[in-house]
């Protein structure tokens, strides 16, 4: 949404709206010349000629109410990015269950470097430019959120779907509704799929292009190699190598991310040279791996994580450096806790040292079953090693206080307010 709002202000439109929370973006919005309200109310929409929203806020709002009673048009968050993209004839799509923002960053990055001079509409923050960057060529790269079919609304040239998972749970009945939602986002595009995805196999077309590991694909790694922090691999399209790639980014998972970006940018008819550059020198982005301090002499490590299987790919990436960690997890929504309950224990039962805290709820009512502390009791049950649960800042910080002195490193994961706690305990401020 702030991102949004900054295109506009940078369009010349008068921009107003509202958060209940003072952040670095509100901030920003202020200084660009926003009206922000530190409450939902009906005065941040007077006189406006559209209101546009996010999907997850409901209609019992009040500035949705005032707006719906005064007949002002609304408009979707999704539906007025999907608008703006359309002014892009060179435009890239990137979806998937995990991994958007930093493939959307990686592709925005190779096309910066290669002169391209993009827009990029950012679902996380880059280090350089935020969530937004204002280019002035036909070139728009964007994450596109499958949650509530919003993606839906986007018509970009080029589709690209990083993996099809179980999540959303709140709005999809089953996966199968969900692998459906992603078939008709590639209709009728110049789709670019995981070839070793199960799901992103069942609903490729005629337009296709593919990357991947293990099954056969356009685009593939080869000759894969730990090198004590990334992965190198030899890069293959169309059977033929292209040449070796140095990944400076952690974890097994940015190799395809890696995938992705060489197919769509060979799409794109960039030389595979500059793609190798960009992304040899790729620092990932906020909250995705991002070191934000120490406390003590252990160095901590935030990561938007909130699925179990993004969880797994992210412990087991940093298991590889050998090294002794902690993990903090924060669950996000009741309603992914609860149907996702099993595959969290899973991933998270096998841990040496692992403190939940409380869910973050975002758009939800408290639901004892998809809470934290239910998920803590079935994590108990399973594991051997006995979890911490924090219920609270200073909760959180007697436990980071008492782990075992061989624990070298802590990640925070989760998509919710933990960054926000994280930071201050780095920083030794109060929450």
């Amino acid at each position: 949404m702030s991102a949004l709002a900054k295109y506009l202000l940078s369009k010349g439109y008068t921009v107003s709206g509202s958060d209940i929370a003072e952040n670095g973006n509100v901030a920003e919005l202020k200084k660009l010349g926003a009206k922000v309200y530190p409450k939902h109310t009906s005065n941040a929409v007077r006189g406006a000629d559209a209101v546009v929203y996010t999907s997850a806020i409901n209609f019992d709002n009040p500035e949705l109410k005032y707006a719906t009673k005064k007949k002002i048009p609304l408009f979707k968050r999704s539906q007025l990015l999907g608008h703006i993209v359309e002014k892009y004839s060179q435009s890239i799509a990137i979806s998937g269950s995990h991994g958007k923002t930093t493939a959307t960053a990686m592709i925005a990055n190779t096309l910066i470097k290669s002169q391209k001079d993009p827009t990029v509409f950012l679902g996380g923050e880059s280090l350089e430019y935020g969530n937004l960057r204002l280019g002035k060529s036909e070139f728009c790269v964007l994450e596109a959120c499958e949650y509530k079919k919003n993606f839906l609304d986007i018509n970009a040239k080029i589709s690209l779907v990083l993996n099809i998972d179980k999540d959303h749970v709140d709005c999809y009945k089953d996966i199968n509704e969900i692998k459906q939602a992603f078939k008709k986002f590639i209709d009728g595009k110049i789709a670019v799929l995981n070839a070793d995805d199960v799901y992103c196999r069942q609903i490729s077309h005629d337009t296709t292009v593919t990357f991947g590991i293990e099954k056969l694909a356009t685009y593939m790694a080869k000759s894969i190699k730990f090198n004590g922090k990334g992965y190198s691999f030899t890069a293959y399209a169309y059977g033929n190598p292209l040449g070796r790639i140095n990944l400076s980014v952690i974890g097994k998972h940015n190799i395809y991310n890696a995938l992705a970006t060489i197919a769509v940018c060979d799409l794109l008819k960039i030389p595979f040279s500059a793609v190798k550059s960009s992304l040899e020198s790729f620092s990932s982005v906020k909250r995705r791996c991002e070191f934000i301090g120490n406390i003590g002499e252990r160095a901590c490590f935030a990561d938007y994580a909130h699925h179990p299987k993004e969880i797994t790919a992210i412990v087991n990436a940093f298991k590889e450096l050998g090294e002794e960690i902690a993990v903090v997890f924060q669950p996000h929504t009741y309603s992914r806790t609860k149907a996702l309950m099993n595959e969290f224990v899973k991933s998270l039962s096998n841990l040496q040292h692992l403190i939940l805290y409380p869910t973050y709820p975002a758009r939800e009512q408290f639901d004892g079953e998809g809470s934290a502390k239910t998920l803590f009791d079935n994590v108990n049950n399973k594991s051997c090693v006995p979890p911490i649960y924090a219920v609270s800042p200073i909760e959180l910080k007697e436990a980071i206080a008492n782990l075992s002195i061989s624990c070298k490193k802590i990640l925070f994961l989760g998509a919710g307010d933990i960054y926000q706690v994280a930071t201050a305990l780095v920083n030794n401020k109060n929450i």
